[in-house]
């Protein structure tokens, strides 16, 4: 009754007087309508203008799109808050709500984003490599696990709480079980790398150490390979990483260098026309571009000619097709030509006064056999 009786004498009511609780509610409530109206407005007109171009107008439409309405009501109650001068518990109260909606919002933010970012990268990358959509599960619950725990750590510092020891706890946690699944994240952490990185996808025919085989699957922590032989290779992936590797699907043309060696004693002109040859024929086939042809050096066994094109293909069948058929036209040129393939062979000369002396000492005399029998 006695505060009854001094609201109506002076208007004040819990230390304030009514006009500023009326204009406190109407603060409240405007910030509250205008926000919320205002939200839906943009987020409707950016979705309908944003495309693969405007990076930033969906940057915005997601954190809009993720901002929720008690966050909207603790930023309302804080700035109608202000208006007032409240007892400690409810000031307490209420700056407790302002700031766990505003953790709680800035934690949905920063996941939302980070969701959105890989999930844009995904889409991006799906169609070439399938085995992103691991990795990105991976980093997504990585982020938000971080995002999270900064949040909550965050959240128990303002409210008073020391966390001093909860962080050094899980520090020396944290080692702990790294050093308990060191190798577990080693290949973890190259699984992620490879994939995101993309040394190879799956579907590649790679060469690693002395292995050679295509890529079937890229684990969490193996890798697995089909060999030509059909036997499946798992190889840890941190191995594989850190390996010289060598991929021939992304292999846009290939090099071939090889050499003919022909008898000594071919003629001179013969020689000349060789490698006029070995270019008209090369010039004439398809998907083939043809570098040098040149007696290129005088060996032990013969004249060597040493050859170089590239085949515009990486399709290794593609390749031994070509390769057969110009080896074939060179030997058929040889075979015209009367010329022959060299082959490893030597020729000992000796002087016939060597021989004959040599024959002398090797054989012994009649008398010396005598008398041996």
């Amino acid at each position: 009754m006695d505060q009854m009786d001094y609201f109506i004498q002076t208007g004040f009511v819990f230390g304030n007087h009514i006009a500023l609780w009326a204009l406190s509610v109407l603060v409240f409530v405007g910030v509250f309508m205008l926000s919320v109206t205002a939200r839906r407005v943009v987020t409707e007109r950016l979705s309908g203008q944003a495309n693969s171009s405007q990076a930033l107008a969906r940057a915005v439409t997601t954190l809009l799109q993720s901002t929720h309405r008690f966050f909207i009501f603790a930023v309302a109650l804080g700035l109608a808050k202000q208006l007032l001068v409240l007892p400690g518990p409810v000031d307490r109260i209420a700056r407790g709500i302002v700031l766990v909606a505003t953790l709680i919002q800035v934690g949905m933010w920063a996941g939302n984003v980070a969701t959105a970012l890989i999930d844009r990268q995904l889409r991006l990358s799906h169609k070439r490599d399938p085995a992103s959509a691991g990795a990105a599960q991976i980093i997504r619950v990585s982020c938000l696990a971080v995002v999270w725990s900064a949040i909550l750590l965050m959240g128990l510092s303002n409210f008073g709480i020391d966390i001093t020891g909860l962080v050094a706890g899980l520090g020396v946690g944290g080692i702990a079980v790294a050093f308990a699944l060191q190798s577990v994240l080693k290949d973890l952490f190259a699984s992620l790398a490879i994939i995101l990185d993309k040394p190879f996808v799956v579907g590649d025919f790679i060469i690693f150490d002395d292995q050679l085989g295509t890529v079937e699957r890229i684990g969490l922590k193996t890798t697995r390979v089909r060999s030509l032989s059909g036997e499946q290779i798992s190889v840890s992936n941190d191995a594989l990483l850190a390996t010289r590797l060598r991929n021939f699907k992304r292999m846009e043309e290939r090099r071939v260098v090889f050499s003919l060696v022909t008898h000594f004693g071919a003629p001179a002109d013969m020689l000349e026309e060789f490698p006029c040859y070995m270019r008209s024929t090369i010039e004439g086939i398809e998907g083939v571009r043809f570098d040098r042809s040149h007696l290129a050096e005088i060996t032990e066994t013969g004249l060597r000619f040493e050859t170089v094109y590239y085949v515009l293909s990486p399709d290794y069948n593609i390749y031994m097709d070509i390769h057969q058929r110009i080896l074939v036209s060179a030997a058929r040129w040889f075979e015209r030509n009367g010329l022959q393939f060299a082959h490893p062979t030597r020729r000992l000369l000796f002087d016939p006064q060597d021989m004959k002396r040599a024959a002398a000492v090797s054989t012994p005399k009649r008398t010396d056999i005598r008398a041996l029998s």
